[in-house]
């Protein structure tokens, strides 16, 4: 009962501290942590004078319908949900993929003039 009564009493554990090593590193992790910038790529610079991309029929159906999709309190994912689905029992998509088509001829042409002026 004393030795309950002395664990009682307010002996407390040493806390670890967080920032320690789990196990013993490996000559990997040394040598990793020395290149890590090294070997960090860097990261690529959207142009901003480079051409948007070409869009979709989905996209072009989703910008003249997604007022007659969207109702009151539905967030951004539902009403790409509701989209998709009636995307899906749509029959005749030949308008926008036509639409689709032009704009993907709109998009060659125009990477086309800005890697000439490159």
């Amino acid at each position: 009962m004393a030795k309950a009564a002395k664990k009682a009493g307010g002996v407390s554990k040493k806390t670890k501290d967080p920032n320690a090593p789990k196990r013993a590193m490996s000559a990997f992790f040394f040598w990793m942590q020395e290149n890590r910038d090294k070997l960090k790529k860097p990261k690529k610079t959207k142009d901003p004078n480079a051409p948007k991309r070409a869009m979709s029929a989905f996209f072009f159906w989703m910008q003249e319908n997604r007022d007659k999709l969207k109702k009151p309190g539905m967030g951004v994912a539902d009403v790409a949900k509701a989209a998709g689905v009636e995307w899906g029992k749509l029959v005749d998509k030949s308008r926008w993929e036509k639409l689709a088509e032009d704009d993907k001829k709109r998009y060659e042409r125009d990477i086309a003039i800005y890697k000439g002026s490159k």
